[in-house]
């Protein structure tokens, strides 16, 4: 029998904030003045989030949206979502619109998670009409990684690694070009940090955003949530 629940999106969870030490950036980017990022963590309700010269309008966020049901051998299973848009400005000025669907399932056997996995889903408007798509995965309860299509691709990479450690959930990302060159580090843990390479464009400053903005489904359910 399905059941289907709605979980207001109402405080951010800290998934891999109370970490005290960052996601360790690449080194071709240690260099780089950091950003550090307002507004991520706390109430969602009217969110703006920024950093460097860049600011999200208000975020438009829905609940996440549950759909549990039981399956054989004392399986349960559900599936969760969560849709938010924002524009991003530089300097007051607005370069993108972007619009994400964030999606998770996952499944229980006598107290055991199992079968889990996570995608996000976002399509970035430029100023100029150019379109960008992320597209992320992740199974076994791994960071999402994946890549960014439009007129040059990139990667995408999630790491749980925080300073020599780890930590459950996802400290950062990397962008990165095909030959492993990276275009930015978005720093998830604590408030957030995010580093540009220099002369990197809006478009980064696009997908950093969806990324600090993103909120796991799974962290939203009881059944699913990180102890």
């Amino acid at each position: 029998m399905k059941r289907t629940h709605f979980v207001a999106a109402l405080l951010l969870p800290f998934a891999a904030a109370c970490s005290t030490v960052g996601y360790p950036v690449p080194g071709e980017l240690q260099a780089v003045a950091p950003m550090r990022v307002h507004g991520r963590q706390g109430w969602l309700l009217h969110q703006r989030v920024s950093f460097g010269p860049y600011a999200t309008s208000e975020v438009s966020r829905s609940a996440t949206r549950g759909t549990e049901e039981a399956e054989a051998f004392a399986t349960e299973h559900g599936e969760y979502r969560q849709r938010y848009a924002f524009s991003l400005a530089r300097g007051g000025a607005k370069v993108a619109d972007v619009a994400c669907n964030a999606e998770g399932s996952g499944a229980q056997t006598l107290s055991v998670t199992w079968r889990m996995k996570r995608v996000l889903r976002c399509e970035a408007t430029l100023a100029d009409g150019t379109l960008r798509a992320i597209r992320l995965d992740s199974s076994n309860d791994r960071p999402l990684a994946g890549r960014v299509s439009g007129s040059e691709g990139w990667a995408v990479t999630g790491s749980n690694r925080a300073g020599v450690g780890v930590v459950s959930g996802t400290a950062g990302y990397t962008i990165a070009r095909d030959d492993g060159s990276p275009l930015a580090a978005v720093d998830v843990s604590n408030d957030g940090t995010v580093y540009l390479a220099a002369g990197e464009d809006d478009a980064v400053a696009a997908i950093a955003a969806a990324l600090l903005l993103y909120q796991d489904p799974l962290q939203a359910s009881e059944r699913f949530r990180d102890p």
